[in-house]
């Protein structure tokens, strides 16, 4: 269907284009039972489509097994909420069911739910009968699937201009692409290494840079993963032995996935990185270019007492260290659950099958106890970023899994979980466009999940939360607070970060002018921090939440996306040996940079025929925002660079929010075991035991 829709274009008096999605689901519904064939579609901007062939639509009925028809020479009206047919359609809509009595009749919902309307009103101009009759759109799964395409309901009812094609970043993609051909051959020379059939030489250990990476998240990731292993011997330190795929954090909080099936151990990353520490980075001395390494205490059982501190000599000191949750000085915060890892994720499972099991208990089994039992069943999610909406809408899932009459392993709580999600800010997910706020809002509710907006946790105690709402009286243009107390029986903290103790410890020896106001440390355009030694300019280089970065006289946002760019871009920098001294970072034996050891003549070639004798700045390629919210429904915002290109609310999101995060998992095996959990899931319910 896909491919027979996409030859057929709407187009306008200024020859602009629409999504597939959106003459795909006019046309054809996914309803089984019935199919929507429209011989022409008129608005008042005169879009036009080319008639259907009636061969081609019997052949469509046949193909799609449809048992009903509507034939119409419809038009296309603008709404502020979805597209629908007019006045004139109505009248003229007729509708052929085959059954075995062979009967005539109208459409059962529409044409009905149009004639009570029309004695009520000589004109439909507003179309509010059908915005607001959700049992209307629900009984229609096409429309349901069309009301929530934010994308098509901007075109209908602002216009918006897809013309402007000059924010598309052609240069960032075609360089992206030379890049990913650079990085395939790479990867296709590090094969025989890996296989034990190739050695590196004494004369390349002699090039080789050692380059000590602290941290194993997105951008420490993917700098293993692109890193050049016979030019640079790369040092691994972390605490933890493993990168984890955090945007399913919260799935693996609630028992969606598995943890082990969003991870992929240090060592496995690259199979010729020269060494892993399980440590933690505890100084750091830049003159001498060394850092103090203090090893994760393990066997406590069998005796290790106080674990040793090592020191680390290196070229370079890539800084990917993360940040750590910020309670913000809140009294109790700081015994509330996180979601920053997957341990974080471990203890919250854990957390909230006590809570379920603690709610059930036999001495609050009467119905005098109600009240008590609905307190310990009460999540408090403090955050209404990504992480505490798709945390909320997990719960919901596990609430409505788990509380299922017969099958589910509590169905006496069936009335008691709550889930409460609790916002400083006016608007969920403010990194989204306002009208996927608003879903998100309106889809949340919709499910139950009580959402306080404008409100700030005050104090955290052992069974409830002090909140502070901000009001504002329309009447006389004050402005205040209100407080009041919420029973809860687990609290998960989502709002607010912090960076580090080391980057703290790193900003000590850099210059004043590195350290931002949030205590980050500011970098240039090629990742590296200000040096008081000139000499020393690259030799430390910082990405990823630690980094405060400018583009376009903004800092980058501390996501997934952009730490896992920027670690791809040092990596390509380090491979290739620029020299990260000089101000444009230039190749060995070129004007800018004299000859060292580290040149590549072949390479050299090659960037040049590129224009890379001279390092491009780091340049942040957005390519959107996907979250979870729960009950199949889900946000996303779908861009290149400044461009936006679709943007989703509610099913067909969920759809490619699963797509994108299976393909986006680090390895094939991460991929099929997710795919396993989320059948797994749905076959057999939440698993709810615990060790």
């Amino acid at each position: 269907l896909t491919t027979a829709f996409g030859s057929l274009v709407y187009s306008d008096d200024e020859n602009r284009t629409l999504p597939s999605v959106l003459y795909r689901y006019i046309i054809a519904g996914p309803n089984p039972s019935w199919c929507l064939v429209i011989d022409t579609i008129t608005t008042t901007t005169t879009m036009k489509m080319h008639p259907f062939e009636s061969d081609f639509a019997k052949a469509l009925l046949l193909l799609l097994h449809c048992t009903a028809v509507v034939t119409t020479d419809a038009f296309c009206a603008r709404s502020n909420q979805m597209l629908l047919p007019t006045q004139t359609s109505f009248t003229q809509m007729k509708l052929y069911v085959d059954n075995s009595e062979g009967e005539e009749q109208p459409h059962s919902v529409w044409y009905n739910r149009y004639k009570e309307y029309q004695y009520q009103s000589d004109t439909l101009d507003d179309y509010d009968f059908v915005l607001n009759d959700r049992e209307l759109i629900e009984s229609d799964p096409a429309l349901n699937l069309l009301s929530s395409e934010i994308g098509v309901k901007e075109y209908f009812t602002k216009q918006i201009d897809l013309s402007h094609q000059e924010n598309i970043p052609f240069s960032v993609l075609a360089e992206r692409a030379f890049d990913t051909i650079e990085d395939i051959f790479q990867h296709l020379q590090r094969i025989p290494y890996e296989n034990g059939s190739a050695k590196i030489t004494p004369e390349e250990e002699l090039t080789r840079k050692t380059v000590v990476v602290l941290g194993s998240g997105w951008g420490a990731h993917a700098l293993m993963k692109v890193a050049n292993c016979n030019k640079l011997r790369i040092i691994v330190v972390s605490p933890s032995n493993h990168f984890v795929f955090t945007p399913m954090l919260a799935s693996a909080a609630t028992g969606t996935v598995e943890y082990r099936s969003m991870t992929e151990a240090v060592r496995s990353a690259n199979g010729m990185i020269e060494e892993y520490i399980e440590g933690k980075a505890v100084g750091v001395d830049i003159g001498k270019k060394r850092v103090t390494v203090r090893l994760n205490s393990l066997l406590d059982q069998y005796g290790e007492t106080e674990p040793p501190e090592i020191e680390l000599e290196y070229d370079h000191l890539v800084v990917a260290v993360g940040c750590k949750v910020d309670v913000k000085g809140v009294p109790g915060a700081t015994n509330s659950l996180r979601l920053k890892s997957c341990d974080d994720a471990r203890k919250l499972r854990t957390a909230i099958g006590e809570c379920f099991e603690y709610a059930s208990r036999p001495d609050v089994s009467g119905a005098d106890r109600e009240e008590e039992r609905t307190r310990r069943s009460t999540f408090l999610i403090v955050g209404g970023g990504p992480t505490g909406v798709e945390l909320a809408g997990e719960l919901y899932d596990l609430a409505e899994d788990i509380t299922r009459p017969h099958k589910g392993s509590y169905p006496r709580l069936r009335n008691n979980v709550k889930v409460v999600l609790c916002h400083s800010g006016s608007a969920l997910v403010p990194q989204f466009e306002q009208p996927l706020q608003e879903e998100a809002l309106k889809s949340l509710r919709r499910k139950g999940v009580k959402v306080i907006l404008n409100t700030r946790v005050t104090e955290l105690k052992d069974g409830y939360a002090k909140l502070s709402t901000k009001k504002f009286d329309k009447e006389t243009g004050e402005k205040g607070r209100v407080e009041s107390e919420l029973p809860i029986g687990l609290s998960v903290w989502c709002a607010g970060t912090a960076p580090v103790s080391f980057v703290s410890q790193l900003l000590d020896q850099l210059p004043d002018a590195a350290r931002n106001a949030d205590g980050r440390i500011k970098v240039d355009k090629w990742l590296r921090p200000q040096m008081d030694d000139p000499s020393l300019l690259g030799s430390v280089l910082v990405l990823g939440d630690a980094a405060a970065c400018m583009e376009d006289d903004d800092f980058l946002p501390q996501t997934a996306q952009v730490a896992g760019q920027q670690g791809a871009y040092l990596a390509r920098l380090l491979s290739r040996g620029y020299d990260l001294e000089t101000t444009p970072l230039a190749l060995p034996c070129t004007p800018l940079s004299p000859c060292d050891i580290f040149y590549d003549p072949m390479l050299t070639e090659w960037l040049k025929l590129r224009g890379l004798d001279v390092a491009s700045k780091f340049s942040f390629l957005n390519l959107g925002l996907l979250a979870y919210l729960g009950g199949g429904e889900a946000l996303s915002q779908v861009q290149v660079g400044e461009f936006p290109l679709f943007a989703y609310s509610g099913s067909v999101a969920f759809v490619l929010w699963r797509s994108v995060y299976l393909v986006k998992q680090v390895a094939t095996k991460n991929r099929i075991l997710v795919t396993f959990d989320w059948i797994k899931n749905s076959v057999f319910g939440r698993d709810m035991t615990r060790f």
